[in-house]
């Protein structure tokens, strides 16, 4: 299973429990693909918290991006900066990739793509 934003296809990690959510990459030394998390509607904030990696943020609503924080900063333990969108899901994904790929607000997203599905069905 994976993530695909326009016609790029990415492995994913998927995040459902409140635990894992917490969690997210705090610790982590690198991100293969992306991170997905699974939120209820609404507004949701993130941070770098104990994050290792500098990360992009993009916020996810009905299948659509509708927000994309670039190059996101790790840091230790006081995080003043905060990370908000609306959305029922958020991925992460390591810092650049979104710039790279040329993602932008209203791009289609498929959420849980099986690697072999048809990216046009």
């Amino acid at each position: 299973m994976g993530v695909r934003i326009n016609e790029t296809f990415f492995k994913a990690e998927y995040m459902t429990k409140p635990e894992e959510i917490s969690q997210g990459m705090m610790g982590r030394k690198s991100l293969d693909g992306c991170m997905v998390f699974k939120m209820g509607k609404g507004h949701h904030r993130f941070w770098m918290r104990r994050c290792l990696i500098p990360l992009d943020i993009v916020f996810v609503n009905n299948n659509r991006i509708t927000g994309i924080h670039h190059d996101c900063q790790p840091c230790d333990v006081d995080c003043p900066k905060r990370y908000s969108g609306i959305g029922d899901h958020v991925v992460e994904f390591p810092s650049g990739t979104c710039k790279f790929e040329n993602f932008k607000v209203n791009d289609r997203v498929n959420l849980y793509q099986g690697f072999h599905e048809n990216p046009l069905g």
